[in-house]
């Protein structure tokens, strides 16, 4: 397996957002962030390695990027952004990933996934940066309600607070999934909109590893 600082150096490298839309709250994941996520999920927990892996709100890659460094078998790269997946595609062709990463635009509420395509034995790993939900409230509940309808294991990006957890515990009950773990973390967010005053920004969130009740 590629050794961390190796793969935070590539992910570095990677091209981010020419033109971030605020009301997509988009904000590029920094690379220290997007390798320590994908690290918990596929050296830790076994879930990305031979995983087909979706990334829902893919944005300009990283995660994805990360998630093919750490052998997936295939990507499917999903966000509603189509000059994002430009960038992506940009990104993956200079990687020589376009054969694991595959981009596809659409909004996550009509992205389906029909798993009786697929091999029984294929083990579907969701993995996402959500919208915090500052500009369309509740706008994560969205990705976590598709990402439950077809994955085995979900890995998801959300602000430590009490309110946020609560409603989580609550929420997934509703799709028969459980919390399996709870990563807490701090993502470091770069100034991006004319707004920000500060250069960077540390951002208390939890990395929810969310699992089906009958798994």
């Amino acid at each position: 397996m590629i050794k961390k600082i190796e793969l935070i150096s590539i992910i570095q490298e990677t091209k981010g957002f020419l033109s971030p839309q605020i009301e997509l709250e988009q904000y590029c994941i920094d690379a220290q962030s997007a390798v320590d996520i994908v690290y918990f999920a596929g050296a830790e927990n076994n879930d990305i390695r031979n995983q087909l892996v979706i990334d829902l709100g893919a944005g300009t890659g990283r995660l994805s990027i990360a998630c093919a460094y750490l052998q997936a078998f295939y990507i499917l790269s999903v966000d509603i952004d189509i000059n994002a997946l430009r960038v992506l595609k940009t990104n993956i062709n200079t990687l020589g990933l376009e054969n694991i990463i595959f981009p596809i635009c659409s909004d996550v509420n009509h992205f389906e996934i029909e798993r009786q395509l697929f091999p029984k034995n294929i083990h579907i790993t969701t993995i996402e940066n959500p919208p915090f939900g500052v500009q369309t409230r509740t706008a994560d509940r969205y990705f976590l309600q598709k990402a439950f309808s077809f994955s085995n294991v979900v890995y998801s990006i959300h602000l430590a607070n009490q309110k946020v957890h609560d409603f989580l515990l609550t929420y997934i009950k509703k799709f028969d999934w459980r919390i399996d773990y709870v990563f807490p973390f701090q993502l470091k967010l770069d100034k991006v909109y004319e707004f920000h005053t500060k250069k960077t920004k540390s951002v208390d969130v939890n990395i929810y590893k969310f699992k089906r009740n009958d798994e």
